[in-house]
């Protein structure tokens, strides 16, 4: 839901957000009629045979769960940016923006950059 809340954010850079998970369409649709999916305006896929978790790596095979996974992919189809984490560590909507604008800048960018600042490779802001 907190990727629904900042979606339009995701739009202005050009991004398109889509949510995989491991359960069924079945759930998906009645976790959106009971409210719980509020705000997510974004495809949300339905990986009930976990071949894209398994295939992107973040699949549990023992106890048949995915951990957390966002990636940043570009138009060209080449991951740039990954962070898998377990399911108790929730994303952080902020991290997600700063490094997909450290990605479209084509810069070298240092830790903690933000957009706006200066990167590394230009030394222009």
């Amino acid at each position: 839901m907190a990727l629904g809340e900042r979606h339009a954010e995701f739009k202005k850079r050009g991004a398109e957000v889509i949510g995989v998970s491991c359960d069924s369409v079945h759930s998906h649709k009645a976790w959106v009629e009971r409210g719980d999916l509020m705000g997510v305006t974004y495809p949300l896929l339905a990986d009930y045979t976990k071949q894209i978790s398994r295939d992107y790596g973040v699949l549990d095979e023992e106890k048949g769960l995915s951990h957390r996974g966002t990636f940043l992919i570009d138009d060209k189809g080449l991951l740039q940016y990954m962070v898998v984490s377990a399911l108790g560590v929730g994303r952080s909507i902020d991290e997600i923006l700063r490094a997909l604008d450290a990605v479209q800048t084509g810069e070298l960018c240092p830790a903690n950059w933000k957009a706006g600042e200066k990167t590394l490779s230009s030394g222009k802001k």
